[in-house]
């Protein structure tokens, strides 16, 4: 069979195309993004707004077209066979490892999809299934990797195994300790394109500052540098613009990099909160206010002249 795979969205590689495209080669299809008069197809989309973009696409093709994704249906699976096989790397020509070792999350945030996706938290994967012999750096995908049970284990691989690591999804401030601190610090990381900082928190909820401050602190003592640490500010949501502010400031003050992630958000012309939030998320994530006084460059944003650009 000719095997076609179209990802519609999202910038890292698709690990169910990967593992989808591994299935077939085995099979001895033919597959990739490529692949003309195709004898089915399949479509991922991770973003709900591209909906009508996936089913535009859908409807070119006469052969069985399978349509998959978070932004389409986050209660569709994989089949057991597919999810649990080594992903094709050759698919997307990378260097390094992806997958989940656990799935799910203690947490129950409104805003986050995981919970109804995933549910609560469980051991998925054993790091052979898609760690690639070749292969020495790692993207880890888990939704709260502290959390699992195994945490110490998979830890203790991670040192001893050399390998250079990226925990993509972040980590969870509220459950660091002493112990996993340590042996995070022990731990080689590596920044995959935008994540330009070894270790990725949030603070989404401005109640819980006083944890944000004790685990930055712990990660400090155990050898870890502030500016290793990025921190996600959620806005947009349920915050207040000055709420917004006070985060970044905070965390600015204890010397980690912060990262405005805008709920939910498609555009600045389809914006429809606080129109400062789309400028504030510049202004911060590219590192404006290191030259540019928020109020200066914002008065300038609404006048339409763009100053203070790095």
């Amino acid at each position: 069979m000719r095997i076609l795979l179209i990802q519609v969205d999202g910038k890292m590689p698709n690990l169910a195309l990967m593992k989808i495209s591994a299935w077939h080669k085995n099979k001895g299809d033919i597959v990739g993004f490529n692949i003309s008069t195709p004898d089915k197809v399949y479509i991922s989309s991770i973003f709900s707004w591209n909906a009508s973009k996936v089913r535009g696409i859908s409807k070119l093709f006469d052969c069985i077209v399978e349509i998959g994704g978070t932004g389409i249906d986050i209660s569709k699976k994989l089949p057991y066979e597919i999810e649990h096989i080594m992903p094709d790397y050759d698919l997307y020509d990378i260097d390094y490892s992806m997958g989940f070792t656990s799935r799910g999350c203690i947490r129950n945030c409104p805003f986050c999809i995981v919970p109804k996706k995933e549910g609560y938290i469980r051991e998925h994967s054993p790091f052979e299934e898609f760690l690639h012999p070749d292969h020495k750096k790692v993207i880890l995908l888990d939704n709260n990797f502290l959390v699992s049970p195994k945490w110490k284990e998979k830890l203790e691989f991670l040192r001893d195994s050399g390998l250079m690591v990226n925990f993509n999804q972040g980590l969870d401030i509220r459950l660091i300790n002493e112990e996993n601190a340590g042996l995070l610090a022990d731990i080689k990381f590596f920044n995959w394109k935008w994540t330009f900082r070894q270790l990725h928190f949030a603070w989404d909820f401005i109640e819980i500052e006083k944890e944000v401050e004790r685990g930055i602190q712990i990660l400090k003592n155990a050898g870890i540098k502030p500016y290793q640490l990025m921190f996600y500010i959620l806005c947009g949501y349920n915050t207040t613009f000055e709420e917004d502010m006070y985060r970044f400031k905070r965390l600015r003050e204890w010397g980690v990099d912060p990262f405005v992630m805008i709920y939910n958000y498609q555009g600045k012309k389809k914006w429809k909160g606080d129109p400062r939030i789309p400028d504030f998320a510049r202004w911060v994530n590219k590192r404006i206010y290191k030259s540019c006084s928020w109020e200066k460059y914002y008065e300038k944003q609404r006048d339409g002249i763009y100053i203070c650009q790095i």
